[in-house]
């Protein structure tokens, strides 16, 4: 005779592995594509040991610190070549471009910093922390 009790007990045991198998997968897969998300410029901070090691909260935080560390606006008009002193070389103005740890543009607590942009009428302005933490927590 069939034992209904013991089949129901094995059940419900293949379904509890079968959700813990789930949930293993899942959770495998959102950190491997957390992972594949990183943006390649953070290796010139970071190594990849310490990029799999950022919680996700840290990651967010320095993948949006690459491009809104900084803003690239026009010139003054009016006040002269010598609005800005600092010129800096740039291959390119587009902010997924450009790595401000390659071009070492470290931002102060509070102040901003305004570098000229060689050979075009723009400037690169580089945001103290309190701003981009103020703008992060923000978004």
């Amino acid at each position: 005779m069939l034992n209904l009790r013991a089949l129901n007990e094995t059940d419900h045991m293949y379904k509890s592995v079968l959700l813990f198998l789930a949930a293993a997968l899942v959770l495998t897969m959102s950190s491997v594509s957390a992972q594949d998300k990183v943006d390649n410029r953070l290796l010139s901070k970071f190594s990849k040991k310490e990029l799999k090691a950022l919680d996700a909260e840290t990651l967010d935080y320095w993948t949006f610190y690459l491009e809104n560390s900084f803003e690239i606006a026009e010139l003054p008009k009016g006040k002269g070549d010598d609005a800005v002193e600092q010129t800096i070389a740039l291959k390119s103005v587009d902010k997924k471009e450009l790595n401000v740890f390659d071009l070492g543009l470290e931002p102060h607590e509070f102040a901003r910093d305004y570098f000229r942009i060689e050979g075009t009428d723009k400037m690169i302005i580089v945001l103290p922390h309190t701003e981009i933490d103020k703008n992060f927590k923000g978004q």
